[in-house]
């Protein structure tokens, strides 16, 4: 995996240890935790998912979550795919804002807006897929507030073949960072901003770890992290989602109150407007 030096530290054992989780969260801006989320509502998820696959003709009907397949990404209309995936019943559902209370240690509200990932293999390919994100920061495009965290959990097994994130450890404490265009990667026909792997510090190591349904990666609103591309052979799906939480009490933002289907039917909107709502000359 290009870049890619090691792995999450897992941080289970410091679930009830408050002190524990925060310095560990404080320090590297980020919190990884195996097996926390109910795996039956993860199942369902996935099933979901897959549903959706295949009722828009993506997928072979006869699939299962073990086998499906899809020719690409961009031949998945996404705004249809959130009818399918009932993702706010799993946000909601009273197991999983258990959860999500534990690791703020605070009453929280779960973002209206979610994001899917059902990424086919590119393994062969010479180009990285366009779809992916580049490195970046989910506080670059989302705010005014920043005491959000990134909740990202795959649907199904994810390997080091299949993809899923990277986190660069630690690079939350520079705070902001400047995003260029970067014409490589693209979402609704825009290039996308991201930080040049440059501007990494030799101390900013990239960290990845497979996970299983039922896993749950949280991050900073400053982490620098990046997709990592399904090269997998024989070839398998990256199913995943993700949302944000905040404290209850904090203030709720465009992205944190609006659905993303509905930013995301202005096809006009590149993928900045859309998550945060204002019209930008530029992407």
């Amino acid at each position: 995996m290009t870049n890619v030096t090691g792995e999450y530290t897992d941080c289970t054992p410091m679930l009830g240890d408050r002190a524990a989780l925060d310095r560990f969260y404080e320090e590297h801006g980020y919190l990884f935790l195996r097996g926390v989320l109910d795996r039956g509502l993860v199942r369902t998820a996935a099933e979901q998912m897959l549903e959706g696959l295949v009722a828009l003709g993506a997928a072979d009907p006869q699939a299962t979550l073990d086998d499906v397949t899809i020719d690409s990404f961009e031949g998945v209309d996404e705004v249809a795919m959130h009818g399918y995936v009932k993702y706010d019943e799993f946000w909601d559902h009273p197991a999983t804002v258990k959860v999500f209370e534990e690791v703020l240690g605070e009453p929280v509200f779960v973002f209206r807006s979610t994001t899917i990932r059902y990424y086919p293999s590119a393994a062969g390919s010479e180009e990285t897929p366009a779809h992916l994100t580049p490195l970046h920061q989910d506080g670059f495009y989302i705010g005014p507030n920043k005491d959000f965290r990134t909740f990202w959990m795959p649907l199904i097994a994810t390997t080091g073949g299949a993809g899923g994130v990277a986190l660069a450890d630690g690079s939350h404490r520079r705070g902001p960072r400047e995003h260029v265009l970067n014409e490589s990667y693209r979402r609704f026909g825009h290039p996308v901003r991201g930080i040049p792997p440059t501007e990494l510090g030799p101390d900013e190591t990239l960290l990845y770890s497979a996970m299983e349904p039922g896993d749950l990666l949280v991050f900073h609103a400053y982490m620098c992290h990046k997709s990592m591309p399904n090269v997998s052979s024989p070839a398998v799906m990256r199913l995943s989602m993700d949302t944000r939480v905040q404290p209850a009490a904090s203030h709720r933002g465009y992205n944190a109150l609006t659905p993303w289907v509905e930013s995301a039917k202005d096809p006009s909107k590149g993928i900045m407007s859309k998550i945060t709502g204002t019209p930008t000359a530029v992407e």
